[in-house]
């Protein structure tokens, strides 16, 4: 009877497995958080675009209101300095991104070893099983060809 595959690092394929899990978690993790910060840069060029149309529209009436005209480019200058924050966001976003999916690529790798091994020493077993059983089939083959030419004989 031939012995039972045992592949001894075993622990350490789902070790890596588990890291390459996590790291994966990780990326994604990144692109969320980059979605989040492209969605709110968004936003907020948007809510710039919709000041400097509100603002247009105040200066083609006969009476402007400085007031309104001055809270109006505060609240722009408030826009562009979030506007310029979300943008670095992004752009932190998108290198974390870069950095986690570097990892995870290091992290599979890893694992591809391990897993090109246990099918390298899943072949070897094979075949030192099956070398066993036609040895083991030949020696049956053998003893039942000296037992047929004694009773012949």
């Amino acid at each position: 009877m031939a012995k039972r595959f045992q592949f001894r690092l075993e622990t350490v394929e789902r070790l890596r497995r588990l890291a390459r899990d996590a790291q994966r978690r990780a990326v994604a993790e990144a692109v969320r958080a980059l979605a989040d910060a492209q969605t709110r840069c968004d936003e907020l060029t948007e809510q710039l675009r919709q000041s400097v149309e509100l603002t247009r529209g105040e200066r083609l009436v006969e009476t402007l209101n400085v007031a309104s005209l001055a809270g109006n480019q505060f609240h722009r200058n408030w826009l562009h300095q979030r506007i310029l924050t979300a943008a670095t966001d992004v752009t932190e976003g998108k290198a974390r991104l870069d950095r986690e999916r570097a990892k995870l690529g290091e992290a599979t790798a890893r694992l591809k070893v391990l897993e090109k091994l246990r099918g390298r020493r899943w072949t070897r077993h094979l075949q030192t099983t099956a070398r066993e059983e036609q040895a083991v089939s030949n020696e049956v083959a053998v003893q039942g060809f000296l037992r047929r030419s004694k009773v012949t004989d």
